[in-house]
């Protein structure tokens, strides 16, 4: 049994590819949706020849496309355009990650679909807007958060810029798109109406960045890389004797769990003021102490005391993170080329909202024939047309290919 939940009977027609779109798409048939991925015959999405790779099907495949169904069209034959407009006559949502000006020349628009099905809703993440001066620029994470500002939060303060270890801009957009068909959904409750949902990358970064926006609007100082501590207080990533922990605000408690009272009578450090104008003063005399011992005793001491405090988990402890079971956070699936395979669930929990088991991320064109024959209706002869007629416009692309070089 599929996953079935709150938005089980919607169906989403899914033309996005990379990491932003399908992250989004994944967290609408997490929660029940019926997602049909449209991908070109041949190659598929591009992130489809990125390694590693687990018996040819990619890593980022496997992350990005569960509870989805895979449908090899060719966007560019007459066929493949007719299926995909019979598809959205009845279907709930057009979901894609183009390029901004892409889904007019494909006429795929908003405008142009809704004349099929006036209830559709559009979703197109872009990477800076669908106008204005940026529209036409390629667009990817590293490029977005650098134009908006993240990167040069990162790295240490008397250092250059650092790449974050996850992709901020993709992953921002990929929600905020999954949000906006949420929200649509609701409107067209009210309304009858579909409508079109515009996200792009760079406001996506921005908006995880208002608390950052908001202390330079106010000192009128851009902050800079953030380095391994908070910038307003004691907080952040410190040494132990064998490894590092984390620590939040936790003052007083701390100041007696690191054998360091006396700082509570410290003029330098007896008000929250004077902590922050003093706070390289402070944080060297707690990682003085935190050296002392190994990080697993610190840990023991955090809890019985109720420190806010934690360990930096590298993923294959983090698999073993007793919450992290208890949350069942990582999940199994049977691949039908991989075999068994893990991934990391939504973290959207519905309290007897959902049932059902995740289906595995389909390979390349999986679930054409079952789409186009079993939803559409379509014989067995119109479908080898179809497919007939992509591997011509293939044959025809690699000829004009031969040709340029």
């Amino acid at each position: 049994m599929t996953i079935r939940g709150p938005l089980t009977g919607i169906r989403i027609l899914d033309l996005s590819h990379a990491h932003a779109g399908p992250y989004g798409s994944q967290l609408l048939g997490d929660l029940g949706a019926e997602v049909l991925k449209i991908e070109p015959p041949g190659r598929g999405d591009i992130v489809r020849g990125i390694n590693p790779s687990l018996k040819g099907e990619s890593y980022y495949t496997l992350a990005l496309n569960r509870n989805k169904k895979s449908i090899a069209l060719d966007m560019y034959t007459e066929s493949g355009k007719e299926a995909f407009y019979d598809l959205v006559k009845i279907s709930d949502v057009v979901f894609d990650n183009f390029r901004a000006g892409v889904i007019e020349r494909l006429g795929i628009d908003f405008e142009t679909l809704k004349k099929t099905n006036p209830k559709i809703i559009s979703c197109s993440i872009t990477g800076y807007g669908v106008a204005g001066p940026y529209k036409d620029r390629p667009a990817i994470d590293d490029m977005v958060q650098g134009i908006a500002g993240s990167l040069s939060l990162a790295g240490e303060p008397d250092g250059g810029p650092l790449r974050p270890g996850i992709a901020i801009a993709d992953l921002s957009g990929g929600f905020f798109g999954a949000m906006g068909v949420v929200v649509a959904l609701y409107e067209r409750q009210k309304t009858g109406k579909g409508v079109r949902v515009d996200v792009n990358l760079l406001e996506s970064t921005m908006s995880l960045m208002s608390n950052h926006f908001q202390m330079f609007f106010l000192s009128g100082k851009p902050p800079k890389p953030q380095g391994k501590r908070h910038p307003a207080a004691p907080i952040g990533v410190f040494q132990t004797r064998n490894g590092h922990v984390t620590l939040g605000l936790s003052w007083p408690d701390i100041a007696h769990v690191l054998g360091r009272s006396w700082l509570l009578n410290d003029p330098r450090f007896d008000t929250m003021e004077k902590r922050l104008k003093s706070k390289n003063e402070l944080e060297s005399i707690m990682e003085e102490a935190l050296i002392e011992k190994d990080t697993e005793e610190w840990l023991e001491l955090f809890k019985e005391h109720d420190i806010i405090g934690g360990p930096i988990n590298t993923l294959d402890k983090v698999e073993k993170d007793p919450q992290v079971i208890y949350n069942e956070t990582v999940i199994h699936m049977d691949h039908p080329v991989c075999g068994p395979i893990r991934a990391i669930a939504t973290p959207i929990h519905i309290r007897d909202g959902m049932d059902g088991s995740h289906e595995p991320p389909p390979t390349l064109g999986q679930h054409t024939e079952e789409v186009l024959k079993m939803v559409l209706g379509y014989s067995d002869e119109k479908i080898r047309s179809i497919q007939k007629e992509a591997e011509g416009h293939a044959k025809e692309l690699a000829k004009h290919v031969k040709e340029k070089i």
